[in-house]
């Protein structure tokens, strides 16, 4: 009788244990949005990991298991990230597995609080080595309050697609109605190139999309009776913060552009 007992006590202390570990792992990360994640992320003034993991993906388990429960870790989360879970069989999951170019699991992206990518990890992580990445990233310089403007609504944002949909474009005069006359304010973006072909926007649009997480879109033009198409990136209320993006883009990526 006592070691049917003793045989009890082991199962459910062990139970318990996998209950706490599951608990902490879980409390390091938020239930919303990308788009939520990064608007709270700039707020506050913190950076933002995004865990892509998979229910089957063992070494993913491992991590929730060892490494996100880890003391240090999950206080250095709690403290100083913003951070998000993705499960790439989601519907929303697969999407930003798409958009990330996220091919192996498990993966994590690392954001700014301006939404710049700063670091791309495709390996399992010890605590320690997670701490390590964690650490390095969390500089002041990763971290200015930054606000974004968040107006439209989730319908309205105009969706990134790997097809040649091309509802996606827009006139120039489609655009200047819909961003102002609707929104009834100014909206400043960052052109970053102007194509005579659409795919070869699409190139730029995937390019940008990969590094930021700022709305793309692409405005359709006519030159001559010839059609062109402008790629923009950014909304922002003011001219200042999207002369800060054009910055970004032209210091640490080499990619020229004026605000619009």
């Amino acid at each position: 009788m006592k070691r049917f007992n003793l045989f009890y006590l082991v199962i459910i202390l062990s139970f318990s244990v996998w209950k706490d570990a599951n608990s902490a792992s879980t409390s390091n990360f938020l239930n919303m949005t990308i788009t939520e994640a990064r608007k709270k992320a700039g707020e506050e003034g913190k950076l933002l990991l995004v865990d892509f993991h998979a229910k089957w993906c063992a070494p993913c388990k491992w991590m929730e298991q060892t490494t996100f429960v880890n003391p240090d870790v999950s206080d250095m989360m709690q403290q100083n990230y913003i951070s998000l879970k993705v499960d790439i069989d989601d519907v929303s999951g697969y999407e930003l597995k798409s958009q990330y170019n996220v091919k192996y699991l498990p993966t994590i992206l690392i954001f700014n609080s301006q939404g710049l990518l700063v670091d791309r990890v495709e390996e399992t992580l010890s605590p320690k080595n997670l701490l390590d990445i964690l650490q390095k990233h969390n500089s002041p310089n990763n971290k200015n309050i930054f606000k974004y403007d968040f107006n439209l609504s989730p319908q309205s944002v105009l969706p990134l697609q790997d097809t040649e949909d091309h509802s996606m474009m827009l006139s120039n005069d489609e655009y200047l109605k819909y961003f102002q006359q609707e929104q009834n304010q100014l909206v400043y973006r960052v052109q970053t190139g102007v194509f005579n072909d659409f795919d070869s926007a699409q190139v730029m649009v995937k390019k940008l999309n990969g590094i930021f997480l700022e709305p793309v879109v692409v405005v359709n033009e006519f030159r001559d009776n010839k059609p062109v198409f402008k790629v923009r990136i950014g909304q922002f209320s003011s001219y200042d913060e999207a002369e800060s993006l054009r910055i970004i883009l032209k210091d640490q990526y080499q990619m020229n552009g004026i605000v619009q």
